[in-house]
């Protein structure tokens, strides 16, 4: 949904959550229309995540505004991943992130926005007590991504977990957060030149990857319906070797409309479609006919 429709098409006082809306970070104070998302527009190295776009919109006076009037307010999103969670969770307790002093908030959001913005391709050592903390935070969505029950696409299940991570992160902030083990195992299913076609099993595999100097893949998912959802990362714009909105758009010849990627400049995903019918290998194919068309490799 583009801005102009997202404006257009909901009530005033609505806000749109990391992709809901295919555009920049956007706001209407006439209609109290507010778009936080990192996907599109500059940079994403440059961009805060959505939960922190959130959080700094707090600090900086968003709940004055919304608070003008007692009519509800409507937030909109379309996942429910780390960053939606956070995003919701500083929507619902801004007391509790607004002030920028509290230790166990900043260090959360800091690694959700590390995180996120590299598509989780950050090699982190996982004796830092936050990553513990934050696998057992957002263990409900892992369990739910991983086991592909999110291509089912339901609204109530979308939300059981929503609630399940947002309470667990009012639980952390209140001193009573547990810890989870660090789980990174994954399955390397094709290596091309400067990435690999990956099938993840644990939600920590891709500091794994990038631990090992890996700075491009693919991810591979296969839904209950015999399809696939791909996710093409790369560690940053740097990586010049494995252009992803170029090579996604080339994927996307090769696709219905309902099926499409979409993405900023480091991370491309067809999640929020039915899946490919492409299996891994028509995708490598397919990439490796793209990088060796436009002489792409890494140095």
């Amino acid at each position: 949904m583009s801005w102009e429709a997202f404006c257009r098409e909901t009530p005033e006082r609505s806000i749109a959550v990391d992709g809901f809306v295919d555009g920049p970070p956007s706001f209407d104070l006439a209609s109290l229309h507010f778009n936080f998302d990192h996907h599109r527009g500059p940079t994403r190295i440059a961009m805060l995540c959505s939960a922190e776009q959130v959080r700094e919109a707090i600090h900086d006076g968003l709940l004055e505004l919304l608070e003008s009037d007692a009519r509800d307010t409507h937030v909109f999103m379309n996942d429910n991943d780390p960053d939606v969670a956070l995003s919701k969770f500083a929507l619902d307790h801004p007391w509790i992130v607004k002030p920028k002093l509290g230790s166990a908030v900043n260090r959360l959001f800091w690694l959700v926005g590390m995180m996120d913005k590299r598509s989780g391709l950050i090699d982190l050592p996982g004796e830092i007590d936050i990553i513990g903390k934050a696998a057992w935070m957002f263990e409900a969505y892992w369990e739910y991504r991983l086991t592909g029950a999110i291509d089912r696409k339901v609204a109530s299940e979308h939300l059981r977990v929503l609630a399940d991570v947002e309470g667990r992160i009012g639980d952390f902030v209140a001193g009573r957060g547990e810890s989870a083990p660090i789980q990174d195992a994954y399955e390397t299913l094709y290596r091309g030149s400067g990435y690999e076609i990956v099938r993840e099993y644990g939600p920590h595999c891709r500091m794994k990857m990038a631990r090992r100097g890996l700075r491009a893949f693919v991810s591979a998912r296969q839904t209950p319906e015999d399809r696939w959802v791909y996710t093409l990362c790369r560690y940053s714009p740097f990586i010049y070797w494995f252009p992803v909105p170029e090579i996604a758009e080339a994927l996307n010849q090769d696709e219905d409309p309902d099926v499409l990627f979409g993405g900023g400049d480091t991370v491309y995903g067809n999640a929020r479609g039915r899946g490919s019918t492409r299996d891994p290998r028509e995708i490598a194919r397919a990439i490796d006919a793209y990088l060796a068309d436009h002489h792409l490799s890494p140095p």
